[in-house]
């Protein structure tokens, strides 16, 4: 297929061409024919590439911001000439090539790679593009083989001191007075990583061709909702990167405490912590702003869920409009946290809403270790 240099070359060549046979100019209309002659060639030489076998192997599927992960490519060309090799990387929508050495024909060679994320996301990796060009870039040809995997990047995190427990705050950073129950079931979700297969609904997973999990709850066991805000801030990713941080950091702690764990994004997405913290940091690095989202509306979902102990926004920015619709939580959780990451102003909260306000994820977690549950 020729390039778009080749496209430039032939049009130019065709023109030159037209013009010389109808102005009778011989030279020009040898010109314009050699021009098209030599893409017609060079697509000729490019020809169609053999087919590439390739194995992927990634070590981990899950890492963090600033950690380097090894990739190992195992590929084979069938074809008998040599190829060139890219692997596609995909970072928040925007992708970058890989160059990897060429690949000889009829040979086989493990070729591998490290990437370093530097922020909290998603990373799709591949499919491989392997191909050839001209020596004057004319024409090229280009296909893409084997699947494609992804590395989720959590957002940084750190443990906390403790999560708060309804309106007191137990100074053993255990929970007591929990309603007696039972585990339930509670709905069917699909299969994530780390599920315990014993859960499969199989009958589901044949009608939906997916697995699909039984999900219980513990109805002794506290229960917390964190309700991250993924509203448009004028801070921008960035700031959602600290509004996760500080969110993980809060789940983290309360799975650690043997708390089940609501993660909800005011964009619509929730997950519980019956697949333990993974799942939960998974949701959040995939996490991105969301323009239009009602966190009014997400909040008034919140009361379809089973009550709880404690509910706790996360959130870039809040006004007082926002916290007043958080405090009309306070008849379905006994204790309302607020937490506001970044944004320099500070509302005012209503009585039922403990506030907590700081400039970025490290400083939230100097002041929420200083708040009165975690003494």
């Amino acid at each position: 297929m020729p390039t778009s240099r080749g496209w430039l070359v032939a049009a130019v060549g065709a023109l030159l061409l037209a013009v010389g046979v109808v102005s009778q100019y011989q030279e020009i209309a040898l010109l314009g024919g050699v021009a098209v002659t030599v893409v017609a060639v060079a697509v000729l030489l490019v020809g169609r590439p053999g087919e590439v076998r390739v194995r992927r192997s990634v070590p981990v599927v899950r890492t963090s911001p600033g950690a380097s992960v090894r990739v190992v490519l195992d590929a084979r060309n069938t074809g008998r000439r040599a190829v060139r090799i890219t692997e596609r990387v995909l970072a928040s929508g925007a992708g970058r090539p890989v160059a990897q050495r060429p690949l000889a024909g009829r040979a086989e060679a493990t070729v591998e790679y490290r990437i370093t994320a530097s922020r909290r996301g998603v990373l799709e990796l591949g499919p491989l593009q392997a191909g050839r060009s001209d020596p004057l870039g004319l024409a090229s040809v280009r296909r893409g083989y084997g699947d494609t995997d992804r590395l989720w990047v959590h957002p940084r995190w750190e443990y906390l001191r403790a999560v708060p427990i309804g309106r007191v705050a137990d100074p053993d950073g255990a929970a007591d007075g929990a309603p007696a129950g039972t585990l339930t079931f509670h709905t069917l979700r699909d299969y994530v990583v780390g599920d315990d297969l014993r859960h499969v609904h199989w009958r589901s997973s044949a009608r939906l061709d997916k697995l699909v999990m039984r999900e219980y709850i513990d109805t002794s066991r506290t229960r917390v909702c964190v309700i991250v805000d993924d509203r448009p801030t004028p801070g921008g990713e960035g700031r959602l990167d600290e509004v996760t941080g500080a969110a993980a950091s809060i789940l983290a702690t309360g799975v650690r405490a043997s708390l089940h764990c609501e993660l909800r994004l005011a964009g619509g997405r929730a997950r519980e912590s019956t697949g333990g913290l993974p799942p939960l940091l998974d949701l959040l690095a995939e996490a991105r702003t969301v323009p239009g989202t009602d966190l009014a509306a997400a909040l008034t979902a919140a009361r379809s869920r089973p009550s709880g102990d404690t509910a706790i926004l996360v959130s870039g920015a809040l006004d007082t409009a926002d916290l007043r619709a958080f405090a009309r939580l306070s008849d379905r959780y006994a204790g309302l946290v607020a937490v506001v990451v970044g944004a320099r102003e500070h509302p005012t909260a209503p009585a039922d809403v403990t506030l907590l306000t700081s400039g970025d994820a490290a400083g939230f977690a100097d002041r929420w270790n200083e708040a009165p549950w975690s003494r």
